[in-house]
């Protein structure tokens, strides 16, 4: 065929042109097909990637609970993140997880990461073997809190009343029909020993006695609680008349047990008084501010007491003791608001003897409610303590639990959760 002929010539063209353009078209289709199971893949590599940080935190809260150390708390979450990835069969042959904890204060971050692909099928004919596929994920957990305690015991001379009604009975017989131990070195008849010293020799127990052993066994529960000496810090203070500090803020938690209050306050016309009012401005002062439990240790305040403001004695010597002793009565819940608002309130109510049978009862706390209530000023010792605490459940009345120690330890359970974010 002469060279013009054959450049002239078109047959068999479209089927040369076809085989060109079948190539891209097979490389579109193949690409949507492969694209499509590389979603697939992701899918399951992100369900896989989030599962993993969030079983890694639940591993770290749970490993924390137990007491282990940060660098166990911290393989554990990995460990258990790993392990949760490794669960998913249809993952990725080649899907490689990383998983790091990190811990802040009280907060746990448990971060992850992942590569992979998905192998090319079509694609391959452009050139493509496989489609790379990664991702990010991360979760945190908010350890138990830590914890600032504040125990503010009421050591007034009402506190050297008979613990039980035995004991009481028992001051009355020999002290002449008076229920108080009082501390006021005035010697019972026969003996060389004033009311307190008397009972302490004779072995009725105070509430004192009673509030130091419930102190005790509270320390030794704190003790064994998961990483006590970096969760929990303890203060104790106790007021009269005035605020004495026993304790400063500390992390060994043996301090309390062998810096008790030894003693009632002293009994006088002016001494041993219940000065709660006056005194929760300084307290509020030493406590300052509550933080997050994380970055900053959450501040409770225990008040343990019987509840009752008693300025001092001089009442029951005036012509008219009742017009006289108005200032006997419920703490005034506006007095633990001299607190700041970050700080949380417990109160330990160690119940007040109803001494119905006594004049200078009668005279004060048998007189009607000053706050509206229906009955006496004794009845409204509850309700103004339960007021003063921050919520229904931090306040705790003694003679309901088995001890004094169960009752200081119900408030603090409040402050060991756990929250899980992811």
């Amino acid at each position: 065929m002469p060279f013009k002929s054959f450049r002239r010539d078109s047959a068999g063209t479209l089927p040369i042109l076809f085989a060109a353009a079948l190539l891209p078209l097979l490389g579109f289709a193949g690409g949507a097909i492969d694209y499509g199971r590389s979603l697939v893949d992701r899918t399951r590599l992100n369900n896989a990637l989030d599962a993993a940080v969030i079983a890694g935190a639940q591993a770290a809260g749970q490993a924390d609970t137990k007491g282990l150390s940060q660098p166990m708390v911290i393989a554990a979450a990995n460990a258990a993140a790993l392990a949760s990835f490794k669960a998913n069969f249809k993952l990725p042959t080649d899907a490689k997880p990383v998983f790091s904890t990190q811990i802040t204060d009280r907060s746990v971050l448990v971060n992850g990461s992942y590569t992979a692909s998905t192998s090319a099928t079509l694609l391959q004919v452009l050139g493509f073997r496989s489609l790379p596929i990664q991702g990010i994920a991360q979760s945190g957990v908010d350890l138990a809190p830590a914890v600032d305690i504040y125990l503010l015991v009421d050591v007034s001379g009402s506190m050297a009343t008979g613990a039980t009604a035995s004991d009481i009975a028992a001051l009355r017989a020999n002290l002449g029909g008076c229920a108080f131990a009082c501390h006021d070195g005035v010697k019972v008849r026969g003996t060389n020993y004033d009311s307190f010293e008397w009972a302490q020799a004779n072995g009725i127990g105070l509430r004192l006695n009673e509030m130091n052993t419930g102190l005790k066994d509270f320390m030794s529960w704190l003790q064994k609680q998961p990483n006590a000496g970096t969760r929990f810090r303890v203060a104790l203070y106790s007021f009269s008349n005035n605020l004495t500090k026993l304790v400063d803020i500390t992390s060994d938690l043996t301090q309390v047990g062998i810096n008790l209050p030894k003693l009632p306050s002293a009994s006088s016309r002016t001494e041993g008084g219940t000065h709660f009012m006056e005194n929760m401005p300084q307290f509020a002062s030493v406590v300052g501010v509550g933080g997050d439990g994380i970055t900053r240790p959450k501040k409770l305040v225990i008040i343990a007491t019987d509840g009752v403001q008693d300025k001092d004695r001089t009442w029951a010597e005036a012509a008219n003791p009742v017009a006289a002793g108005q200032g006997v009565a419920p703490f005034a819940p506006a007095a633990c608001r001299t607190l700041d608002q970050s700080v949380f309130v417990g109160v330990l109510y160690t119940p007040y003897i109803d001494l119905n049978w006594d004049w200078g009862f009668n005279a004060t706390l048998g007189q009607p409610s000053q706050v509206g209530g229906k009955g006496r000023r004794f009845d409204d010792i509850v309700p103004q303590l339960q007021s003063c605490a921050s919520a229904a459940n931090l306040y705790v009345n003694a003679s309901t639990v088995t001890s004094v120690g169960e009752a200081f330890a119900a408030i603090v359970k409040v402050f060991t959760q756990i929250r899980l974010s992811k």
